[in-house]
């Protein structure tokens, strides 16, 4: 199965599909292989912006331990907006750079690959991966709902629903498949949520929002044990698939990539 129809498989489950909720309270011990964590990542796309080449454009910044020296960074963009706006600036500030520069799209397995393949060089070479603004207000408003501190929450969000006595993870059934859905759109949970609350409104009334980070659940699918946590799906933001689509369609069905970075042209801020 290819990548486009793996993210057409997640846009099922983030779109208008009948679902089954349950609730999912203990998680028996099962370690899931790396394979099959990074197969979950290749689901997810992300955005980068790049030159003819593939080659990431990368930012010089101050770093933040050494202020005398420079470090660089690459850019992972949650949204295409964001990659596109970047494309943008670059074409006012730096059109040497701009005028060649676009958006490449790329999968999240591919981004932390480029990430690993790169953490052990001696250069000053960093990766960020940056959330949409939407995505921060909503994860923000979460944790202040949920009275919770906003102000310490960090990275990517992620957005999953709680529910039932005993305020358990909410999953999916679709045929035989059992998922629990962690949502890079609260928009798209909302959605889930509502068709929840036409096919069981008792347990839909016990059932709230939760954010938590990226790292976190990645960080959990490598490092923890968990029968239920192998369940676990990353549902990427209908805005994103619908993107992606568009670009396959307009490709004539090519899967966009983009190489590992190299320090020929840079962005200074």
């Amino acid at each position: 199965m290819n990548r486009l129809m793996h993210w057409s498989l997640i846009a099922t489950l983030a779109g208008s599909g009948v679902v089954v909720p349950s609730v999912t309270r203990n998680m028996t011990a099962i370690a899931i292989p790396e394979a099959d964590v990074l197969k979950r990542l290749e689901r997810v796309p992300v955005f980068t912006v790049t030159d003819p080449k593939g080659t990431p454009v990368l930012a010089s910044l101050p770093n933040p331990q050494d202020k005398s020296k420079q470090i660089q960074v690459a850019y992972f963009f949650m949204g295409q907006t964001d990659a596109q706006a970047l494309v943008t600036k670059l074409k006012a500030d730096k059109p040497e750079i701009g005028k060649d520069a676009k958006v490449v799209t790329l999968s999240l397995k591919e981004a932390y690959n480029i990430q690993n393949e790169n953490k052990d060089k001696k250069d000053q070479l960093a990766f960020q991966f940056l959330p949409t603004q939407q995505q921060l207000e909503s994860a923000q408003a979460v944790l202040t709902k949920n009275g919770l501190d906003p102000k310490k929450f960090t990275g990517i969000p992620l957005f999953y629903a709680v529910g039932g006595k005993d305020k358990g993870l909410l999953t999916l059934q679709q045929g035989e498949e059992k998922v629990i859905p962690f949502y890079f759109s609260q928009k798209d949970l909302e959605g889930m949520l509502a068709q929840l609350k036409k096919q069981d409104a008792k347990l839909s009334e016990s059932t709230t929002v939760s954010v938590t980070s990226l790292d976190r659940v990645v960080g959990s699918l490598f490092k923890e044990k968990g029968g239920e946590i192998e369940q676990i799906a990353l549902i990427p933001s209908q805005e994103s698939l619908k993107y992606v689509v568009e670009q396959n369609k307009a490709n004539g069905g090519a899967a966009p990539g983009a190489a590992a970075p190299e320090k020929k042209e840079e962005e200074k801020k």
